[in-house]
């Protein structure tokens, strides 16, 4: 299994496109990571509807002046975290950061004393972190391109190599696991480094969250690759789920306007990763929790996956 392990590397290895996303894309967005981080520590962008003479009494709030309402677009974009309007001399708020954030504007509009912030922030490693993680899966669903290449003749390939299919497969996505997880960590390490970012995250707890974020890529790549007749299908089908379940889970910003997204948010592996790195941040005593939801997660997505590839080679033969 060893030997099926280095072959596989070596063909990646070899096709120098699927080493850009981990050396040049993470980099990037690391840094746009670190650029957003400092632009949301400054003020919260609220924009005021028509010319009322809005006085906040709080240092965190950036007032922009609207001659109209704005599109959901706008708020979903964080352009805005609120908009506030006014209906028969009545305030009223929009936005879809939840209904805790809009009573507290509510209640700052109406003279009080409110801090907008909760108590545990969303520091640079928390922002780095979820920009990553989209980038990190969609790298997982590339990277089984060589799955799908030696598909044709799997069966062929077991018999000849005198192995099981669960080694066969495993041998990929152990393959997959450390083109993803390797690059990514001496990256994202070494931009903390460098960068000097001040975090009580440290860089092995920074290594462990990038490892349990390439399991899951691994995973999920693995799953989709196994689901799928071809590589077009992956890309299709897996970056849709990638987009949607990452947004849900609020890896860029928080997406909470309704009870119905924030369970399905807490569902996704992202969010307990998410919740995992803000918890570090912000110096909170640690369960665990999070981490083995991931860990669980992964796994049955692994099992699946065998047991597809299971019925398609015996299917084949």
């Amino acid at each position: 299994m060893i030997n099926i392990i280095k072959g596989i590397l070596y063909r990646m290895i070899n096709s120098k496109p699927y080493l850009i996303m981990p050396l040049l894309i993470t980099p990037i967005v690391i840094v746009a990571a670190i650029y957003f981080s400092s632009s949301f520590a400054a003020k919260i962008n609220v924009g005021v509807v028509g010319d009322y003479n809005v006085k906040f009494n709080s240092d965190e709030i950036n007032i922009i002046k609207l001659e109209n309402k704005v599109p959901l677009s706008d708020l979903v974009k964080n352009k805005y975290e609120a908009v506030i309007y006014f209906e028969n001399g009545k305030a009223k708020v929009d936005t879809i950061k939840g209904d805790d954030f809009k009573s507290k504007l509510e209640k700052i509009v109406n003279g009080e004393n409110v801090t907008i912030k909760d108590g545990e922030k969303r520091g640079v490693v928390a922002n780095i972190v979820g920009y990553i993680t989209m980038f990190v899966i969609l790298l997982g669903l590339m990277l089984y391109k060589f799955f799908f290449d030696d598909k044709k003749g799997i069966a062929k390939r077991i018999i000849s190599a005198n192995i099981s299919y669960e080694q066969y497969v495993f041998s990929h996505f152990i393959s997959v696991f450390i083109m993803i997880f390797v690059p990514t960590v001496i990256v994202t390490i070494l931009a903390k480094e460098v960068l000097n970012i001040d975090t009580r995250v440290t860089a092995l707890e920074l290594a462990f969250i990038v490892l349990i974020l390439s399991l899951v890529a691994s995973s999920f790549g693995l799953l989709i690759s196994s689901v799928s007749k071809d590589e077009e299908s992956v890309s299709m089908f897996g970056g849709m789920i990638n987009v949607i379940t990452t947004l849900l889970a609020g890896s860029f910003f928080t997406i909470s306007n309704n009870n119905l997204i924030n369970i399905l948010g807490n569902i996704m592996p992202q969010k307990h990763i998410l919740d995992f790195t803000i918890a570090l941040e912000n110096g909170r005593g640690l369960d665990y929790i999070d981490i083995l939801n991931v860990i669980l997660i992964s796994f049955i997505m692994i099992i699946c996956s065998f047991l597809i590839n299971k019925y398609k080679i015996r299917r084949y033969s």
